[in-house]
């Protein structure tokens, strides 16, 4: 007996003595140091989401989180996979809920087209076609031309130097409300007539303009944005696109310098988003607004506009979009949205043409099928 019970207590020994297989030790300070990453992607991802409501003047340097919105989407279905194999059902659960927010806001990025479309071609005088393009000033050769064999009905254009004379061509093909005096600015350019042009209140005409068309029986009006810059130069980019931030002695300084700048630019093109706002609501017609907001579509400034019409992306797209032209292809400044009695046909990007740091966006509206 003393023999039996001798040998139990051994048995229990050696169990509590066992020690951890280096695969799961391995494994277990992997899942500690994901745990905290979950953690911070759950902090930014709801920041994100919230911010969008609060005023960068409020928010402040959270307002710039909002620009890795899709990354941080990505890695939080990514978190929630691992924990799922890892049958980690709380951890996978609270990212589930996390990822499942984010749908809600998803179109704004991506837009899954379910009822596929094949046919792309279109018969042109059933639609209005409408384009926005931030054209750089139109320093490279053939803007004018690429634009003129597009040949939109209404035509948004940003960072105009109206002194190049390359602009005359479409002068004498459009009605436009062209403001000499200014150097570089912001235009609307149509075949349409244009019944009242001005400017919005307490905003430079480098910002906004609009104009009310006449177009068949109906009165559209049409305002043309281009809201305050990011502020960030050439050799920012390359900062960052180059990575050259990882051996700089100086990225603290440099990193800190964008970031504020960033945010008091968030601030500023809050400001203009509010004034864009209250001039809309008094608007008696519906509205066509395009042009380079400078933000991205999780933004305050996006919303502020946005939140009473619809996004030709959201509507038409297919896929992903960007429209500013950097390494990481992830930037969809440049909006065309409009009244929800318009019917949006088409929306494209064309990502192929390389004229201006901006890409072109064309949409299609279908007058015919739109609610009066």
């Amino acid at each position: 007996m003393a023999e039996y019970y001798n040998s139990g207590i051994g048995r229990n020994k050696r169990r509590r003595g066992k020690k951890r297989s280096g695969k799961e030790l391995t494994l277990l300070i992997f899942d500690i140091l994901l745990a905290v990453m979950m953690a911070a992607l759950l902090f930014l991802s709801l920041t994100a989401i919230i911010c969008q409501y609060i005023s960068p003047a409020k928010s402040g340097f959270l307002s710039v989180i909002s620009l890795g919105a899709p990354i941080i989407y990505l890695l939080d279905i990514v978190v929630m996979f691992y924990w799922i194999v890892r049958m980690r059902w709380y951890l996978a659960l609270a990212m589930g809920v996390m990822v499942f927010i984010g749908l809600f806001y998803l179109s704004r990025y991506y837009k899954l087209e379910i009822d596929r479309k094949y046919d792309t071609s279109f018969q042109e005088r059933k639609y209005v076609k409408v384009m926005t393009y931030n054209v750089h000033e139109g320093r490279r050769e053939g803007v004018v031309e690429y634009i003129a064999k597009h040949n939109p009905d209404i035509l948004c254009l940003q960072e105009v130097h109206v002194w190049n004379p390359n602009w005359t061509q479409l002068e004498e093909k459009y009605n436009t409300t062209l403001i000499k005096e200014a150097s570089a600015t912001n235009q609307i350019l149509t075949k349409y007539r244009i019944i009242r042009k001005g400017e919005i209140e307490g905003m430079s005409p480098q910002n906004a303009v609009w104009a009310d068309l006449r177009i068949k029986d109906d009165t559209v009006r049409v305002i043309s944005l281009h809201l305050q810059t990011t502020a960030i130069r050439l050799e920012d980019t390359q900062f960052l696109e180059g990575h050259k931030y990882i051996l700089d002695k100086e990225r603290s300084s440099k990193l800190s310098s964008i970031v504020e700048r960033l945010v008091e630019n968030n601030r500023k093109r809050a400001v203009q988003a509010e004034q864009v706002s209250e001039f809309m609501k008094q608007s008696p017609y519906r509205l066509i607004v395009c042009g380079d907001f400078n933000d991205v579509p999780l933004s305050y400034t996006y919303r502020t506009i946005a939140k009473r019409l619809d996004d030709a992306f959201s509507e038409e797209a297919d896929g992903f979009a960007y429209t500013f032209n950097t390494r990481y292809r992830l930037l969809r400044i440049d909006n065309i949205l409009v009244s929800p009695e318009l019917k949006v046909a088409s929306y494209e990007v064309d990502n192929e043409v390389d004229l201006s740091d901006h890409y072109p966006v064309v949409v299609r509206l279908d007058m015919a099928q739109s609610s009066r």
